[in-house]
C-alpha cells in the first residue's frame, strides 16, 4: 500500500485532530472526562508494541515485587488515565487552570528567585504534566518551559497558539535551547525542563529503579554553570473531578566539589532518585513506563566492554 507524502499525511492528521478537540469541546465536561477514561483502555489494543513494552519496563523496575495481574492492572489503569489526561489538556481553560489547580510550596520558588540566579524546575511525565507547566506560567512571572516539537507542524502551531491564548509562558523549543535558557536564567527567571525521558547519546548513565538508565545531564549542567537553584515539582489529583495540586519540594543541595564529571553525575542522581521515590508511590500516573527508559546505546556498552577487559 502507497503511503501518503508527509505534508498530506500531516495535513489529514490534523484535520482529525481538531474534529476530536471540537467534537469534546461541544461535549459536557463530566461526559468527555468519560470518554477520555474509556477510550484510553480501548487504545492500548491498538498500540500493542507501547504497552507491551510498559509491562517489560514494570519487569525490569519492580522484578518480582509486582505480580503479572498487578503490572496488568497499573497498565490499564494507566491507558485510562492517559485518555483521561489527553481530553483535559484539550478542553481546559484559562479558568480551569486559576479555579481547578491549587499549588503547595511555591514559598520555595519565590525564596530561590530572590537569589537573582534563576530558577530550574525539574518535573517528570506525571499525571497532567502540560496543565502543571501552564499553572506555573500563571504564578510565576517570566517563566518558560522547554518543549520537543511534534512531527506535524500543523498541530504543533495549532497547540502553541492555543496554549499562547491561555496562559503567559513563554515555550522554548529543545532544538538549540541552550542558549534561550541561559538568559531566562541570568534574567533571574524560571526554567521548567521535563527530564524524566532516556537521554540517549546526550545522556550520562545514572542509576534509576537500580538500574542504568542514561539520564540527561543539563539541569546540574545548568545549576553548577550558573550557581541556580534547582527544584523538583510534580501534579497530582486532588481528589475530585477536575481539581489537581502541585507540589513543590526544597531545592536540592547543589554539590559542587570541582571535579565537574562527578559533580554532574551526583547531582543528576539526586534527580533520578527523586524521581524514582514519586513513581513508586503511584506506578500508573507515570506515563515513562510507554518510554524506553533503560534503553542503553550502543557504543555505551562498546566502551564498557573494552574498560571491563
Amino acid at each position: 500500500m502507497l503511503k501518503a507524502p508527509a505534508p498530506l499525511k500531516h495535513s489529514i492528521e490534523y484535520l482529525l485532530f481538531r474534529l476530536v478537540c471540537g467534537a469534546l469541546n461541544a461535549m459536557p465536561t463530566t461526559f468527555a472526562m468519560r470518554v477520555g477514561r474509556r477510550i484510553g483502555p480501548v487504545s492500548a489494543r491498538f498500540l500493542k508494541t507501547r504497552a507491551n513494552l510498559a509491562y517489560s519496563n514494570l519487569e525490569l523496575a519492580f522484578g518480582d515485587g509486582l505480580s503479572h495481574q498487578e503490572r496488568t492492572q497499573i497498565i490499564h489503569n494507566l491507558f485510562s488515565y492517559l485518555g483521561e489526561v489527553f481530553v483535559e489538556s484539550i478542553i481546559f481553560t484559562q479558568k480551569d487552570v486559576r479555579e481547578n489547580i491549587t499549588i503547595e510550596n511555591l514559598e520555595y520558588v519565590d525564596d530561590a528567585l530572590k537569589l537573582n540566579k534563576g530558577v530550574i524546575i525539574i518535573g517528570p511525565h506525571f499525571g497532567p504534566w502540560e496543565l502543571a507547566s501552564y499553572a506555573l506560567g500563571t504564578h510565576i512571572t517570566d517563566a518558560a518551559t522547554i518543549y520537543k516539537p511534534l512531527k506535524n507542524r500543523y498541530i504543533n502551531n495549532y497547540i502553541i497558539r492555543t496554549r499562547e491564548k491561555i496562559v503567559h509562558l513563554e515555550l522554548i523549543s529543545s532544538k538549540n535551547a541552550l542558549r534561550p535558557v541561559l538568559g531566562k536564567l541570568r534574567q533571574g527567571n524560571a526554567v521548567v525542563i521535563l527530564f524524566d525521558q532516556n537521554a540517549g547519546k546526550k545522556g550520562i548513565p545514572a542509576t534509576f529503579f537500580g538500574k542504568t538508565a542514561m539520564t540527561y545531564p543539563t539541569p546540574a549542567a545548568l545549576a553548577l554553570q550558573t550557581g541556580c537553584p534547582v527544584i523538583h515539582a510534580h501534579i497530582q489529583s486532588d481528589g475530585e473531578l477536575r481539581r489537581f495540586r502541585i507540589i513543590f519540594g526544597k531545592p536540592f543541595p547543589l554539590i559542587d566539589t570541582g571535579n565537574r564529571e562527578q559533580d554532574l553525575f551526583a547531582n543528576t542522581q539526586q534527580y533520578n532518585d527523586y524521581l524514582e521515590n514519586l513513581v513508586r508511590s503511584d506506578p500508573a500516573r507515570w506515563f515513562g513506563w510507554l518510554h524506553n527508559r533503560w534503553k542503553i546505546p550502543r557504543r555505551f556498552h562498546e566502551r564498557n566492554t573494552e574498560t571491563n577487559t
